[in-house]
């Protein structure tokens, strides 16, 4: 038998094994140190980081006024319904998890079930156990359909050949017959999903208020997906009737409140639209601002049309900034600080809304021989002492509080055949027609100031110097205005006599009286208001700069051919000859400020050039323009107002419009005038598309808008003219 014999360790052992010991508690200890006291602020940090989140908070849009400060676009509380999705976790709930599955096979179908909200809560009430049918009829298509989204909705994860069970649902019998049928026992015992008591919860609302869901259950998934810890506005623009349901009926709901948001509004409507613009909302911009990284971006409103998107920086005012922190579910905890937002600036412009309302009827008023529809044209009116726009009108129109509003009114104008969002006064461009024959007046006596009492005969067998035929309207008419002057030319709108003049003297002293007109050029309508006031060379509308023959000579020389002028432009030509041959940027924005408790600074007038022209010369042509108006044979006599002495000149620009399979001959019918004579206050033009000639289609139309300017500033007594 062998027996063990007892070992006596080391001291030596012994010690080496406590200094190893000890030497790991002290490196432990020395670890933990530097975790939990040296470095205890990195990891705040890092946690504050990961649990806050900056949110950006929209500031309320600047005001728009006209001259006599009438409101023309303004900021209004936005009441909304929102739900606080973080307090909607907790809750389980079978009728949430019923219409959740509802909206899935919905996305998946295509049209809404067979089953209604009610009809629901009733089942999950009454007989949980049974089937609920969705859909009881599907077509083939719908079948078809169905099959192909559950087998893409069951397919096996990636990385395994198992499909996925979808609860309520067999994955062996997607249909019964062609119902769809839910087993909403097993979905009575699931857990919730915030989505789904969001969902429920928004249904419970629309019950209570009688108001149609605006939120789809995507969205709230999606919401809920990117940003979480804000609140999901379910409904918007809440009048006095639904602040009172909600109060009555809906209030000790859980997860649910009002939300004030800015929107916008214009009283003027449709007056205004073209001019003033509209807002939307704006796109996410979560760049980083000077107090840090956004994570969350509201989403004011931006300007998109208008004045709304060309200052739309000035309006937008500066925003503010609110810090949340976050739960580790990324649902808001609370709020540890908020930066208010700064109102944006206001605009106050020259145009008067009572005198823009005025063009507007003047434009609707519809003239004998014009073609059915909508009236499509447009009328500038400025102050012919400084080029301030004083009404600025586009035909047909829109209403940019329902455009805002209703995407489907948005997708009816895209498809608008009469253009209604098109702004004619400023961007539309049409051949000028003889409205253009003061300026090849001008040339030629800029040329030769004696050229004023030179005749030409109005030949019904008139040839240019190529030898082409040309006519005068007049023509037409069987008629001839016989041997003419200058003035008599500009007072019939002879085409013969300004043919024969533009031949005399050449196509490059016209184009150099039109540049200085403005022609071809653009207008400056919209300056930058913080910088220097300067005229840029930039090119708009059409003035060729050459002629390459008689035929094409003759055409320029009274608005025809491949010129191409815009309404505001014409504005300015009557404006200049109006005030003795300065040519002024048309002012819009007449003061301006970047807060709402700061003064306003001045956008002053500014004349772009003094027009070469010799005085006598230039009212030679006013003589001839007024006797257009004053006259008995002038072109538009319909034009007169009893007691005013009306300068201007008509203009019949033709063009030719393919119609269905049929090209027809138009007439776009043109008027530029200034009154009164002598001392001019209001310098006007004014466009009719497919009309009939300026002094039938415009002269009445101008006669009533004069009417009513003197009768408004007081030249007039109401009833008088």
């Amino acid at each position: 038998m062998k027996v063990r014999q007892p070992q006596h360790s080391s001291q030596l052992v012994i010690g080496a094994l406590l200094v190893v010991i000890l030497s790991g508690f002290t490196l432990l200890g020395t670890e933990l140190w530097q975790l939990q006291v040296r470095e205890q602020d990195g990891f705040e940090t890092l946690f504050r980081n990961q649990s806050i989140r900056r949110v950006r908070l929209p500031a309320v849009r600047g005001k728009i006024f006209d001259a006599k400060d009438r409101v023309l676009a303004d900021s209004i509380p936005n009441y909304c319904i929102a739900i606080y999705t973080h307090e909607l976790r907790a809750p389980r709930s079978g009728v949430a998890n019923v219409l959740e599955q509802v909206h899935e096979i919905w996305s998946r179908v295509g049209r809404p079930p067979n089953l209604s909200y009610e009809q629901i809560k009733i089942h999950m009430q009454q007989q949980p156990e049974q089937p609920l049918t969705v859909y009881s009829h599907l077509t083939d298509e719908e079948m078809q359909r169905w099959r192909t989204e559950f087998e893409k909705w069951t397919a096996p994860k990636r990385g395994s050949f198992r499909r996925q069970k979808i609860a309520g649902l067999d994955l062996g019998r997607p249909t019964q017959g062609r119902a769809i049928v839910l087993e909403t026992q097993a979905l009575a015992r699931r857990r919730t999903s915030t989505a789904a008591n969001t969902l429920e919860l928004v249904y419970r609302i629309s019950d209570r208020l009688n108001k149609p869901r605006a939120v789809r259950y995507q969205q709230i998934k999606d919401h809920i997906f990117a940003r979480r810890p804000l609140p999901l506005i379910a409904w918007t623009h809440l009048d006095k009737a639904d602040l009172a349901r909600w109060a009555d009926r809906c209030s000790t709901l859980p997860g649910t409140d009002i939300l004030c948001l800015p929107a916008r509004t214009y009283p003027e409507k449709t007056h205004t639209a073209h001019l003033i613009g509209y807002t939307l909302q704006a796109d996410t911009d979560k760049s980083p601002s000077q107090a840090g990284r956004v994570h969350y971006d509201l989403r004011g409103l931006k300007g998109r049309k208008g004045l709304e998107h060309i200052y739309n920086p000035l309006l937008t005012g500066t925003y503010g900034y609110q810090l949340l922190q976050i739960d580790a579910a990324g649902f808001h905890n609370h709020t540890l600080q908020t930066t208010p937002p700064k109102a944006g600036g206001d605009l106050k412009l020259t145009l008067d809304a009572e005198i823009q309302r005025m063009a507007t009827e003047a434009l609707a008023n519809k003239q004998t021989g014009e073609y059915a529809g909508p009236v499509k044209g447009a009328a500038v009116v400025l102050d012919a002492t400084n080029g301030d726009v004083l009404a600025l009108v586009s035909s047909p129109s829109f209403d940019p509080n329902r455009y805002m509003e209703s995407s489907l009114y948005r997708q009816q104008l895209l498809t608008d055949s009469d253009a209604r969002t098109f702004q004619r006064a400023v961007f539309g461009q049409y051949p000028p027609g003889s409205t253009f024959k003061p300026i090849t007046a001008l040339s030629a006596l800029k040329e030769n100031a004696l050229l004023f009492q030179e005749k030409h005969t109005c030949a019904r067998d008139y040839r240019n110097e190529s030898g082409r035929p040309m006519r005068c309207w007049i023509h037409s008419q069987g008629g001839s205005h016989g041997s003419i002057n200058m003035q008599e030319a500009i007072m019939q709108s002879c085409n013969i006599y300004f043919y024969e003049l533009a031949q005399e003297m050449g196509y490059a002293p016209i184009y150099e009286t039109a540049r200085a007109f403005g022609i071809g050029q653009y207008a400056g309508l919209f300056p930058d208001l913080e910088a220097p006031a300067e005229h840029r060379e930039q090119r708009y509308g059409n003035l060729p700069e050459t002629a390459a023959n008689p035929t094409a000579l003759c055409n320029l020389s009274i608005g025809q051919g491949q010129l191409l002028t815009s309404p505001l432009q014409m504005a300015m030509v009557a404006t200049a000859i109006a005030n003795g041959g300065t040519l002024y940027r048309p002012r819009l924005v007449k003061q301006f400020r970047t807060q709402p408790d700061l003064p306003y600074q001045e956008n002053p007038t500014w004349a772009i050039r003094r027009i070469d022209v010799d005085i006598e010369s230039l009212e030679q042509i006013r003589k001839g323009m007024r006797d257009v108006v004053m006259h008995r044979n002038g072109t538009a006599r319909t034009a007169q107002v009893e007691g005013i002495s009306i300068a201007g000149k008509t203009g019949s620009a033709q063009y030719r419009k393919k119609v269905g399979d049929q090209v027809e001959d138009r007439v776009h019918a043109w008027m530029i005038s200034y009154a009164p004579y002598d001392f001019p206050r209001y310098a006007i033009a004014m466009l009719v598309e497919d009309g009939v000639s300026g002094g039938q289609t415009i002269g009445p139309r101008l006669a009533q808008l004069y009417r009513m300017l003197f009768e408004y500033d007081g030249t007039l007594s109401r009833g008088q003219g």
